[in-house]
């Protein structure tokens, strides 16, 4: 487990998924269920991670996830989801820097990713860490019906 400050990076378990979809609702993320999520992390391509936070007199609660995959030589970040209360603060570069580890000890070169057109804070995010645009994906994401923006990256 990584530390920083009250935030701590620990790797995702298939039973901490259940805790996904308060998160992934509150960040217009499409949960895919628990049971996708538990197969998910049972195979040795995919893997995750949490952010948890020490709050208060409630203890430890996570914060933040990512989910994604190395096949080859590329990383593919699937998911990313900061509680929209812990946005801003670190929080999601502290997950996206875990993600980079990993994939560079998988032996990944670049890192893809998918984000919705739309989705402007998303784009700075990833601008802000040095991805560019690499291509789009018509009608990619449903509810509502959106393009996507292929987004890359080299480690």
């Amino acid at each position: 487990m990584r530390e920083t400050g009250l935030i701590q990076i620990d790797t995702l378990h298939p039973q901490d998924t259940e805790e996904l979809e308060e998160i992934e609702g509150l960040t217009n993320l499409c949960y895919w269920g628990t049971e996708h999520y538990k197969r998910f992390l049972q195979q040795p391509e995919y893997f995750g991670r949490k952010a948890i936070a020490g709050i208060g007199s409630d203890g430890n609660r996570m914060v933040g996830f990512f989910f994604a995959r190395a096949v080859l030589e590329n990383l593919e970040l699937l998911k990313i989801g900061v509680y929209p209360d812990f946005q801003g603060r670190g929080v999601g570069t502290l997950l996206l820097q875990a993600a980079f580890v990993e994939g560079l000890r998988r032996g990944c070169l670049r890192c893809f990713l998918e984000v919705r057109k739309s989705n402007e804070g998303a784009m700075r995010f990833y601008f802000g860490h040095e991805f560019r645009i690499a291509g789009e994906r018509t009608n990619y994401y449903t509810n509502p019906l959106e393009d996507a923006w292929i987004m890359e990256r080299y480690l």
